[in-house]
Formats: C-alpha cells, structure tokens, sequence
C-alpha cells in the first residue's frame, strides 16, 4: 500500500513539474496515437514479464520464492510505469492534449486528476496480468475483473488527501487571506491545518468508498470490544475490509479521534486467526494510535513540504545558472522547455523518492516495530501475535522472508518479538531508538532547513540570480533591441555587479536609441558619477543627471542629481536636491536621510 501512495506522489509531482511550451509540439492526433503506443507496449510487457514468473511456477519454483519475486516484479512494474508516464508528459507532451478543458491549466485539481487517470491506467494494466499468478498463488476465488475494480477502488480512496487538500488550495486562490498566509511560514500552517482537519474528518469517507461494513455482531466481536475497554480504547467501529474481494489477509487502523476511528480487518484475516490472535492484531493497530504514529507520520509530511520548499530555490538556481539550461527554459520551443521540465524534475524527484523511501521508510518500520512490541507488552504473550503473523505468511504465499520498505519482514518481526518477550529491556531500548532518531531527524532538518533559507537571502544567492537576470536580458536585447526599458534594466545589474565597461557601452547605446529617456539618463549619469577611474565623468554625470531630472524628478532621479552635484563640489546644491528626494517620502527614506547628512558634513568642512 505505502509503495503504491507514494508512486502516486511520483506521478503527480512528474504531470506538474512539466510546463507546456506556448506551440503544440504535434498535432493533438499523433499525441493521442503516439501515447496509446506506448500503452500498448507497456500492456503488452506486463503480460511477457507476468507470464514468465508464472511459467517458472510450472517448472517447480518454490511458492515461497515466486511470492518474492511476483512482489518485486509489481514494484519494478510501477517504477516502469511512472517511466512511461515520464515519456508521455515529456517527449509525447500529452499535457497539450488536455488544454481545451476550462482551468486545465490553471487548476491543480483538473491536472492532477488527469495525470493519475493516465497513471492509473497503466497500474490497472499491472494487475490485469497479475491476477492469474496472484489466484495461483493464495488461491482467491475472486474474478479477474472483481480484482482489478477491487484494487482500482482501495487506492483511488487514499488519494482523497490529495484531492480535498488540492480541490482547497484551487478555492483558495479565489479567497482574500490575511498577509501571513501569504508568507512561507503561512503557506506550511495552511497545509498542516488542511491535513490535520482531513485526518480527522476523513475516515467516515474513505471508509464508504471502500465499501465496509460493521463485523457483525458475534460473542467474538463482543469480546475484542471488551478487550478495548478494557485497554482504554475508543473506537467508531470494527469494520471488514474488503480490498481485493477481502481474501487479502491483513487489518488497520484508520481515524485519530474516537468516534471516527475504526479497526479494519479483511474476511480473510477474521477468519483464518482465532481470538487470541485477533486480540494480537487489535493490541498492534492500538500501539499505532497510543504511540501517535498518525501525528509522527503527519509531522513527516509537513517536514517534507517544509525542506522541499526552502530547498526550491537552491535547485532552480543552481540548473538557471547553466547558460544551455536558462536557454532551454526561456525558449519559445517546445522540445526544449520539454528539456528543461525533465531537467528540473530529476533533481526533485530525486530527493522526494530518497525522502519517501529511505527516510520515511525507516521511520515507518521502526513504527511498526514499535505497535508489534506494544501488542507484546498489552497480552503479556508474544505467541498470539507470532502465530498470527506466520499464519498470515504461509496463506499468502509464504512470505516469511519477503523484505519491505516499510515492513521488517514477518521473520524478522518474529524474532524481535521472542527476544523482547525473554529481555523486555528490548522494548524501552526500541522506544528511546525510535524517539531519539526522530529528535536527530527533526534537527537536522531544521538546521538544513535554515541554511538553505539563509542561503536564499544570502549575498551569493543574489549573486546568483543578478547574473540569471542579466543572462535573461541579454536574451531579451537580441531578439529586441528597440526597447530602452531592457537597456535600463540589463544596465542597472550590469553596475550592481560593478561591470563598468559593460554597463557604458550598453547604456551609450541605449542613449543613441532614446536620447530623452530618463531612466537610460540617470543610470549613465550615476556611472559616471560612482564608477572608479577610469570610468569616472563628474561633468558628464551632472549634464546626464540634470536632463534626467528635467524629465523625470523621482526621489531615485533626484538622488543621482545630489550624487552629481556632490563629485562636482557643489554641496550646497547636493544638499538642496537631497531634501527635495527626501520631502517625496521615498520608500528607502533611511538612505536618504544618509545621504543629506554626507551632503552636511562636506558642506561644513568648506572653508568660509
């Protein structure tokens, strides 16, 4: 299940990071054709990989062995498929094929639902030829067709998270907010809030979509509800569960607050277990919720989003400084703004599947670890859960051993629970493993978190994006060179970054082309004015300044005026122009206000 949420993130992440170019790449027909090609022949790859594992069956593998290798093929299909997708969106540009629906392009809902369709697609594609081996192997007496729907309406339903946050976020742009939910800080306790409130409104839902229904009542129910009482533990409801025909043999919890949460448990489960080991199993879903890995696991998301949005800026500058990649972005072609999509996404993709599956992986067995050692300490009895759990192995194909990203395996489980029921230090010794991992976690996050962001307002980071700008206004002045605002622009980065040579030339030019204009005016005249030898023009400076002035006396004309006026020696006159800037009120008055008093003192030390 958390394999397949997460190449659900994986899709939605590939669909959006990729922007259309402004012309079709090909028509809308050879798109459509191009991409039901690429299905075809994934489809058609699913049934040769499929059928391969199975003919191995015939040939006298192991169940066991072909169990594990039937799990990992359904893995390396999923990754195959996002692969596909990843064609689809960046060579095939199917995006374009989807613009004729109102707000496709504005609306994260409409785009991301079409991206999971086609995602969908090809996972359906996966469990279409899956089906023989799975019926072979548990020997499930479901229809292939009952099996598909039944795996389409499980993870369809744990994609409402995503839907109701993204459905939000999309009425939200249309809903005056107070300031701060504009900031970073706002936007991460607007997604926080939005998760938390779905977490424990949403159970009732998903648990109708997936169409369960009440354990009916039984003195075996009567019992395991005694037993949560007993334990102090509130429940909604105990619920059957039905993915996959609900022969699939496993159990949940679902809900952080009492009255909607619920304990699911398959038919399969509830019958195959006796009453002990159903309580086992109901002890291990309450150590999920008395331990609080609903909240840790949310605290995991929110960290994401946290870092993934403070390490933005860093990524995209790092790729916009390559000359090649800002010209793949900036170009009006469409295969190349392709290349740059694919471009910026490997980087993100790439520190979202490490996340996911190393960093939250391992949090997410250690949890599990955690809610198999409460069970043990709750019954006082490690066997109950022991056999439950090597009765879930042998009737699912013998899987014992199968490793998992998020699950230790059912072996590896086994023996934790038999060496911490002959020491019981193990459990306090895992307790402090778990928290303390969390705690170095949360602070190395914090720290990286606050680095990239004093990265983002540091000197270099501007450095960085003055020299993306001016890459952009080079762009600009070749395909346009008849707009003086581009001159004014490109030249004003060009003495930030203190390149006079540069800047003249561009601004001599731009004189030539606009001789009255007064932003081309002011910055000539300041770089005569502040420019070091020999670049320096005092006179120059205050014949440019005083025509810029003339046309335009904004405090920012003004100031370059005083500064003229200053190189010159006339510090009556700096003083004079200083205070007409400063009676406009400009926004960096305090500059301003330096500025008279620099004014002042050079007046004062003139001799009488």
């Amino acid at each position: 299940m958390y394999g397949q949420i997460l190449s659900f993130i994986v899709a939605l992440t590939l669909f959006s990071l990729h922007e259309p170019g402004h012309e079709t790449l090909r028509p809308p027909v050879k798109t459509l054709s191009l991409t039901v090609a690429v299905f075809a022949a994934f489809f058609l790859l699913c049934a040769v990989f499929f059928g391969r594992l199975q003919a191995s069956l015939k040939k006298g593998a192991t169940p066991g062995r072909v169990y594990a290798r039937f799990i990992k093929l359904q893995s390396h299909l999923t990754v195959l498929a996002l692969g596909f997708l990843a064609v689809q969106v960046f060579v095939f540009n199917i995006k374009d094929f989807f613009q004729w629906i109102p707000g496709f392009a504005r609306s994260t809902t409409l785009s991301g639902l079409v991206g999971l369709v086609l995602f969908l697609l090809h996972l359906a594609a996966i469990w279409f030829w899956a089906y023989p081996l799975h019926r072979r192997l548990t020997g499930s007496m479901v229809s292939r067709r009952a099996y598909v729907q039944g795996q389409f309406g499980f993870y369809t339903a744990l994609l409402l998270p995503w839907f109701f946050i993204a459905l939000l976020l999309d009425a939200l742009q249309w809903v005056p907010l107070p300031p701060f939910f504009a900031s970073d800080l706002g936007h991460l306790v607007l997604f926080g809030a939005v998760f938390a409130l779905f977490l424990c409104l949403a159970p009732p839902i998903i648990v109708r979509l997936w169409r369960c229904s009440s354990v009916p009542a039984s003195p075996l129910r009567d019992r395991l509800e005694a037993f949560c009482q007993s334990q102090n533990f509130r429940l909604g409801d105990f619920l059957l569960w039905p993915p996959r025909g609900g022969e699939h043999l496993s159990a949940a919890v679902l809900g952080i607050l009492p009255r909607f949460r619920y304990i699911l448990i398959t038919r399969g489960l509830l019958q195959l277990l006796n009453e002990q080991e159903l309580k086992a199993v109901v002890a291990h879903e309450m150590g999920h919720v008395k331990r609080f890995h609903a909240l840790f696991y949310l605290s995991l998301f929110l960290a994401y989003a946290a870092a993934s949005y403070a390490l933005h800026d860093m990524i995209l500058l790092m790729i916009l400084r390559e000359k090649w990649a800002l010209h793949w972005a900036l170009s009006q072609d469409t295969f190349y703004r392709n290349l740059f999509s694919l471009l910026y996404s490997l980087p993100v993709l790439a520190v979202l599947v490490l996340y996911f599956r190393y960093l939250f992986g391992y949090f997410m067995r250690n949890c599990e670890r955690q809610a198999d050692l409460f069970a043990l300490k709750t019954l006082g009895d490690p066997y109950p859960l022991v056999s439950s759990l090597q009765k879930i192995a042998f009737h699912s194909g013998q899987i014992d051993n199968v490793p998992s990203w998020h699950h230790y395996s059912i072996r590896e489980r086994v023996h934790m629970l038999l060496a911490a029921a002959e020491n019981p230090e193990l459990m306090a010794a895992h307790n402090r493993k778990l928290w303390r991992s969390a705690a170095v976690f949360f602070l190395a996050l914090t720290l990286l978190i606050h680095g990239a962001i004093q990265f983002r307002y540091s000197n270099k980071a501007q450095a960085w994006r003055q020299e993306i700008q001016l890459h952009i206004l080079e762009a600009e002045l070749q395909l346009d060179k008849k707009k003086p605002e581009l001159y004014m622009a490109y030249s004003a980065l060009l003495l930030q970054r203190q390149r006079y040579h540069h800047a003249r030339l561009i601004l001599e030019e731009g004189l030539r082309l606009a001789p009255n204009h007064s932003g081309i005016l002011n910055n000539l005249a300041w770089l005569y004015a502040t420019a070091p030898p020999p670049y320096r023009h005092p006179s120059r400076a205050l014949e440019l300044a005083l025509r810029a002035a003339a046309i335009q006396p904004d405090p920012y004309v003004l100031d370059t005026l005083a500064e003229a006026y200053y190189v010159n020696g006339r510090y009556a006159e700096a003083l004079e122009t200083i205070r007409r800037a400063i009676a406009q009120k400009p926004e960096r008055l305090r500059y301003y206000v330096e500025q008279e008093e620099k004014f002042k003192d050079a007046l004062k030390k003139v001799p009488p």
